[in-house]
């Protein structure tokens, strides 16, 4: 018994060390979205996609390697969780807006923490609030459809009213905390692309298996999927087979 303890505690130790440094890595996923009949002003824009953040602070070291700025900066969901101190969400709000024009859209967690006052702190920096609305996005006379619905997760999404609002004949790329919009998506809705978090790619995985469902991109019968593996944790500060991640998603023409 002893000699198993011996061999067992270093390993679990070890474990759970890679586990938690694998949780603080600032890892940024390039993508291109190609999209059909995409406006020739916004052939090359970036779109920078940061989500499920809850209890990390967004390091400016790594805002700051990035090669390429960007065009404009989409937190998606879970910007907080119950327990985090508003002091350290405004720090994380203050340092995406210092850094281009930012969209945000709820995620279950950040019902949870308090969203009156993450409403306030979104209205101080000027953030453009995403709740089942579509912000068009303008340059040089041309236009995309940003979209964004708000968490499915508690059945707070209306997906009509969103698209509702959108410019007639122009790309849409949907926004959606929670993945599982795709089960109420069809191809007639026109949409180009739909990026999402929530799933933090399993954050625990078990020799590569786990419930969720794991980022990357997927082609549906609507469209196509990107779901981010979030940069932060929930419960446990850990990951292992989940490395963080943001997006930045470069618009080209198809």
């Amino acid at each position: 018994m002893s000699f198993l303890y011996l061999i067992l505690v270093p390993i679990t130790l070890v474990l759970l060390t890679y586990m938690f440094l694998e949780g603080r890595m600032n890892r940024l996923i390039p993508l291109e979205l190609k999209i059909s009949g995409l406006p020739d002003p916004f052939d090359g824009k970036t779109i920078f996609f940061i989500s499920d953040i809850h209890r990390r602070l967004i390091s400016e070291q790594w805002l700051d390697s990035f090669e390429q700025k960007a065009d404009y900066i989409v937190i998606g969901g879970d910007l907080t969780e119950r327990g985090v101190s508003f002091s350290r969400v405004r720090e994380n709000v203050k340092r995406l807006t210092e850094r281009g024009p930012v969209f945000f859209v709820w995620g279950n967690h950040d019902w949870d923490a308090g969203p009156d006052q993450v409403a306030r702190i979104l209205e101080e920096f000027q953030v453009t609030i995403l709740n089942n609305s579509t912000h068009v996005l303008e340059e040089n006379n041309s236009f995309l459809n940003l979209s964004g619905v708000n968490d499915s997760t508690r059945h707070y999404d209306d997906l009509a009213k969103t698209l509702a609002s959108r410019r007639l004949f122009a790309p849409t790329i949907l926004l959606s905390h929670n993945p599982d919009i795709q089960k109420k998506l069809n191809r007639s809705m026109d949409i180009d692309y739909v990026i999402s978090g929530h799933t933090h790619s399993g954050q625990i995985n078990v020799f590569g298996y786990t419930l969720k469902e794991k980022a990357g991109v997927k082609r549906h019968g609507f469209g196509t999927l990107i779901i981010s593996s979030g940069y932060g944790t929930t419960k446990l500060p850990l990951r292992l087979g989940a490395k963080p991640d943001a997006l930045m998603l470069r618009l080209t023409k198809k």
